[in-house]
């Protein structure tokens, strides 16, 4: 019975937190793109990366998540090659969600760990066959949102919102210590103290060198997500007196593949 009651509060700690908070790693370097004066919400919309290596290849569509188009839509964005540019939804085989489809509000999100730095935006108007690109754009932002103009495609970034940005990592740090202090009790570890500190000081450092080094992210991400189990479990090897030094391992591992799991579900949802 206490472990179905620490199974549902985990649940319900999942659900009452927004999805745009990403567990054990925080948010992940998104863009978010408003359309101004496009009369239509039967459109498609896509960052366009430049790789001229694999835009000389043709072996199928690389969809990586699921971009909201149907197979015909996915082909008419795969077969577009603008010199070298692709489609980083279906061609560039980038780790990105990514939300292509058109919408009455015009509004369309990018994100995850392949969120391009330099990119173009394509749009495809369904009602009339015309195919838009933009001028080559820098991703100025952590979380970048633009306002792209149809009549033009002349793009705007707007100015990070700091208030929002740490809203999201304090709830992102939240999460973490609740998801890793209920596994703790699974694992009936004690030291529950040592396991909130721990987490809060190891994840604060992540985030920002994340924030920091944004034009690497997959790179800080993979050596800081490395040194911060390293990190924790030392620390809990040293800390926990009453259990063993496998059991602390295999706990300081599921807890922490655990929240990395979360952030894929979350993200997806």
């Amino acid at each position: 019975m206490k472990k179905i009651l620490i199974f549902l509060l985990l649940v319900i700690s999942i659900i009452a937190i927004p999805t745009n908070v990403f567990a054990d790693e925080g948010p992940k370097p998104s863009i978010d793109i408003k359309i101004k004066n496009l009369k239509t919400k039967n459109y498609i919309i896509d960052l366009f990366v430049y790789d001229k290596e694999k835009a000389k290849k043709d072996e199928g569509p690389a969809v990586w998540g699921d971009p909201g188009l149907t197979d015909d839509e996915i082909q008419e964005l795969y077969k577009l090659n603008y010199d070298g540019w692709i489609s980083a939804s279906t061609r560039a085989g980038l780790i990105l969600f990514s939300d292509c489809k058109g919408n009455a509000e015009h509004e369309n999100g990018f994100g995850y760990f392949g969120t391009p730095e330099v990119y173009k935006i394509v749009i495809i108007n369904k009602d009339t066959g015309e195919v838009k690109i933009s001028k080559k754009i820098v991703r100025k932002e952590f979380n970048s949102e633009v306002t792209v103009d149809y009549k033009d495609m002349k793009v705007v970034e707007t100015n990070i919102n700091i208030v929002k940005m740490i809203i999201v990592i304090g709830l992102a740090l939240i999460l973490t210590i609740v998801v890793e202090l209920l596994i703790a009790l699974l694992f009936k570890t004690g030291n529950y103290t040592t396991i909130a500190i721990t987490n809060l000081i190891s994840n604060v450092l992540l985030q920002t060198l994340l924030l920091i080094f944004t034009n690497n992210y997959i790179v800080v991400f993979i050596i800081g997500e490395v040194l911060v189990i390293g990190a924790e479990l030392l620390v809990y090897l040293l800390r926990f007196k009453n259990i063993s030094k496998a059991k602390t391992t295999i706990y300081t591992l599921v807890a922490n593949l655990a929240t990395i799991l979360l952030t894929f579900i979350l993200y997806k949802i």
